[in-house]
C-alpha cells in the first residue's frame, strides 16, 4: 500500500511538473527581421471603374514571392480626426449622407506577388469616382 501510495504521489508530482514546463515562456529573439514601410496616394484620377469596383493597381519589386508567401502585409487608410492623421487597418467602410440618401465607401486591397491594388466599393450603385486616398503598407519577414 505504501508503495502504491508513493508511486501515485511521484507520478502527480511528474505530471505537475511537466505541466509548468509546458507552459514557460520562452524568450525567443528574432534578429533578421525585414521591414518595408510605403505610402500611396490613389489620387481621383487614377481610380479605375472595373463593373461595380474601383480599383488602383501598384508595381512593389520589395513584394517578393518570398515575402508573399512567408511575411506578413497589413494595409491602412490614413484620414483625419481632429486634425490628426489615424491610420485604420483594412478593409475599411465610411458611411455618409448625400441629400437625405446614405451611402458607403468600403475600401480593400489585394496583394500578390510585385503587385498591390486598393479598391473601393460604393454602395446602392452611387458610381462617382473616390476622393483622393492616401494608404500605408506594411511588411515584415
Amino acid at each position: 500500500m505504501k508503495n502504491v501510495l508513493k508511486l501515485s504521489l511521484f507520478a502527480s508530482f511528474f505530471i505537475l511538473f511537466l505541466g509548468l514546463e509546458s507552459c514557460v515562456f520562452k524568450d525567443e529573439h528574432y534578429t533578421n527581421v525585414d521591414t518595408w514601410v510605403q505610402e500611396y496616394r490613389v489620387g481621383r484620377n487614377q481610380w479605375r471603374q472595373n463593373g461595380d469596383v474601383f480599383e488602383c493597381n501598384f508595381s512593389v519589386r520589395e513584394l517578393t514571392r518570398d515575402m508573399y508567401e512567408n511575411g506578413m502585409l497589413n494595409a491602412y487608410i490614413v484620414y483625419p480626426v481632429n486634425n490628426v492623421m489615424v491610420d485604420s487597418p483594412l478593409p475599411y467602410t465610411d458611411f455618409f449622407i448625400n441629400n437625405g440618401h446614405q451611402f458607403s465607401y468600403q475600401y480593400t486591397c489585394e496583394f500578390s506577388p510585385g503587385r498591390i491594388t486598393f479598391l473601393c466599393k460604393i454602395s446602392d450603385f452611387f458610381m462617382e469616382v473616390p476622393d483622393e486616398c492616401l494608404f500605408v503598407v506594411k511588411m515584415m519577414r
